[in-house]
């Protein structure tokens, strides 16, 4: 039993796109991916056929909002995992469903834990995986100030992100940090970007990629050297930016830089175990960067709430904000593909 799932990335895919045979050529089959089927979808012989076809492929699936009737039944042939939501499961009801899942061989998932208390409750019921906010919270029992490593991380990032730095200054910071040179220099000639010719140097690697880049992956490849910075919450921030850029478009900001920055940074505090303003303060980023990140104003702050918002199934907010649904989930497959891409090579020790 794990506390949450830290390998697998789940996405909710949309009905036509599995009948209609779209997701092949979204998207390849991986271990690593679960694509999450709605119980309340219209279910019939075609979708049934689907799923088991692509089960066949090697594609891996979640059956989520479980509803005890005949169509959920069939539905559960073609599914690995199961999705319970805690909060509107009783715990006598769960228990039942446990059972069942588990006889069937299928991995069931709590989701919606919010606290400790919930999380220990899901365990002694016997789920196999946890989600919620809770995961997604620095875990503080006391805060007393930023770790030395996770300090010397945020000052790398503030350094890399001095709003006038420029490619040489950006390219020397680089060279002074070893473990940062060697990610970078192996991430620049993996098969990521299948260069024509190896590139030896760092001036060379920032001249190629240019600064917004080498600053953006820098930045990341930093964080995911703390300790406490977890390959799923890499993934979690590669998501964000790119999302966060091209939600930026489909709003009409052309900010690319600051869209994509705004995604990468929303997890910081997460990497650095400490309150969000904290490890703002030691960054000197542009006022409208912190106002996103703390209270998610500005145009920047609507762009990253909208990507929380898709993360965390809030249709609502989407609505508020005036974006097509469709584009919204479009630009999340785009996101997604792009991330699980890049940190295979980004990431890897």
């Amino acid at each position: 039993s794990q506390e949450n799932l830290q390998e697998e990335i789940f996405l909710n895919v949309a009905h036509d796109l599995l009948v209609q045979g779209t997701l092949r050529q979204l998207i390849e089959a991986s271990p690593r991916l679960v694509f999450e089927v709605m119980a309340a979808i219209s279910v019939n012989e075609p979708l049934i056929a689907a799923l088991n076809a692509l089960r066949q492929e090697g594609y891996c699936f979640l059956l989520d909002e479980y509803m005890d009737n005949e169509a959920c039944q069939a539905l559960l042939e073609t599914v690995e995992y199961v999705r319970l939501n805690i909060s509107t499961t009783p715990e006598l009801e769960a228990r039942r469903l446990l059972t069942r899942f588990h006889q069937r061989g299928l991995a069931v998932i709590a989701s919606g834990i919010e606290d400790q208390h919930q999380l220990e409750v899901c365990q002694k019921l016997g789920f196999d995986f946890f989600q919620g906010r809770h995961f997604s919270q620095p875990r503080l029992l006391k805060f007393q100030g930023i770790q030395t490593n996770q300090l010397a991380v945020v000052r790398l990032v503030s350094a890399l992100n001095q709003p006038d730095a420029d490619l040489q200054q950006i390219a020397s910071l680089i060279a002074q940090n070893v473990a940062l040179s060697y990610k970078l220099l192996r991430y620049i000639n993996s098969a990521y970007f299948s260069l024509p010719q190896r590139v030896e140097s760092i001036q060379r690697a920032v001249a190629l990629l240019g600064v917004r880049t080498v600053r953006s992956w820098a930045t990341l490849i930093s964080m995911s050297g703390v300790e406490s910075a977890r390959s799923d919450l890499m993934t979690i921030a590669l998501v964000r930016a790119k999302m966060c850029e091209l939600l930026g478009e489909q709003l009409g900001l052309k900010q690319h830089d600051s869209n994509f920055m705004v995604g990468l940074l929303s997890v910081l505090d997460l990497v650095a175990q400490a309150p969000m303003p904290e490890v703002l303060a030691a960054l000197p980023l542009e006022e409208d960067i912190n106002a996103a990140l703390l209270r998610h104003e500005g145009a920047l702050g609507q762009i990253l709430a909208c990507a929380l918002a898709y993360e965390q199934c809030d249709w609502a907010m989407l609505k508020e904000s005036g974006l097509d649904a469709e584009q919204v989930n479009e630009a999340y497959m785009a996101a997604l593909a792009d991330a699980y891409r890049a940190s295979y090579e980004l990431l890897r020790d």
